[in-house]
């Protein structure tokens, strides 16, 4: 009997428990988030997650004058497609920005058949379908807005609401910086929608939201393009869809749709996956941040999307380890029966020897 052969065996079978130990545990980890994988709105909660920052001590009420340092200003060129459209639009040569956001408006909702299917491509591709299509929701209306006031050198950025704790059952609309009036005006460009005040002048995101909360009967709607459909055709529908999203505002920490667009491993993966284009834009540092409207109402809201941070930063770390574990102790399991089998010639010679 070949004693001394035992040991080995012993010590492989060892390894070979620790690896299948930690490929337990590496797949216990992401079943761990299996809940936040199961449709598209959980997926915007988990993004939104990953890039959550901080309770603002400066809050929302900058002016493109004191731009909060961390949030990601456009600063690259324009696309020159977009460059192009604003010069066929004739947007230099307009006397204000309301002038320029009412022709941006009017061009992006020319199409008669518009329809509101997600687009989720990127820039250049999502400007053709909502013209030749009619399709595009809101976040690809907005994000092409976008492109168009910071081609037209209008400042610009991005809320959104949500019903269902941050994640991606909800609405963005973009609010442009009026600069011959030096004031925030909101446009919701996928509802055809803006909204004026009692002395009928287009008002603010915070006016908007300040007045759905304390006198809802001191705003009006208006079509940014009355030659479109409205988003709703029945008033009391839409100012009771504005007024569900009310307790979870946030703001997109950024208006970089040009360079995000440019970061060239985004650009591949949005070909195979939207959600794992995200991810990589927030492995590159492309993806803007978003910044909660933090109040008593939403606080337990608030807290378990930082629970779902932890969470996520947690699984991540423990799906690394575990997945080294699980490798590490594999190669040592063969590397121990590599050498159990090598020596066994040698312990049978030297038993037929003796």
């Amino acid at each position: 009997m070949l004693v001394g052969a035992n040991q080995p065996s012993r010590l492989a079978s060892r390894w070979r428990r620790c690896a299948w130990f930690s490929l337990a545990v590496l797949v216990l980890t992401v079943l761990s988030l299996a809940p936040y994988l199961t449709s598209s709105t959980e997926l915007v909660r988990m993004r939104n997650a990953l890039v959550l920052i901080g309770e603002k001590g400066h809050g929302f009420d900058w002016t493109p004058d004191s731009i909060p340092p961390d949030f990601m200003l456009e600063r690259g060129p324009a696309d020159p497609v977009f460059v192009e459209a604003a010069g066929r639009l004739g947007l230099a040569g307009m006397s204000s920005d309301w002038d320029r956001v009412s022709a941006i408006s009017r061009h992006l909702l020319s199409n008669p058949h518009l329809v509101g299917n997600a687009i989720q491509s990127d820039l250049r591709d999502t400007y053709r379908h909502i013209l030749e299509d009619g399709t595009g929701y809101c976040g690809d209306f907005t994000r092409v807005f976008m492109a168009f006031a910071i081609t037209a050198g209008i400042p610009v950025r991005a809320w959104s609401f949500s019903f269902d704790g941050f994640g991606g059952d909800g609405h963005i609309w973009p609010e442009i910086w009026n600069r011959q009036l030096k004031r925030w005006q909101l446009v919701d460009i996928f509802n055809n929608f803006y909204f004026v005040g009692q002395d009928g002048v287009p008002i603010s995101a915070a006016e908007f939201r300040e007045a759905m909360l304390t006198a809802p009967k001191s705003i009006h709607r208006a079509l940014l393009y009355p030659g479109a459909r409205p988003g709703y055709g029945i008033e009391e529908k839409m100012w009771a869809w504005y007024r569900r999203g009310l307790p979870e505002w946030y703001m997109l920490w950024g208006n970089n749709v040009f360079s995000y667009d440019k970061a060239m491993m985004v650009l591949n993966l949005g070909r195979f996956s939207r959600s794992l284009e995200q991810l990589q834009a927030i492995a590159e540092g492309v993806y803007p941040p978003v910044s909660l409207m933090v109040t008593e109402t939403n606080r337990d809201k608030v807290n378990a999307l930082w629970r779902l941070r932890m969470h996520l930063f947690i699984a991540a770390w423990l799906a690394f380890v575990a997945a080294l574990a699980a490798l590490f102790c594999w190669v040592a399991g063969v590397r121990v029966r590599r050498r159990q089998q090598s020596a066994l010639p040698r312990l049978s010679a030297g038993h037929d020897d003796h």
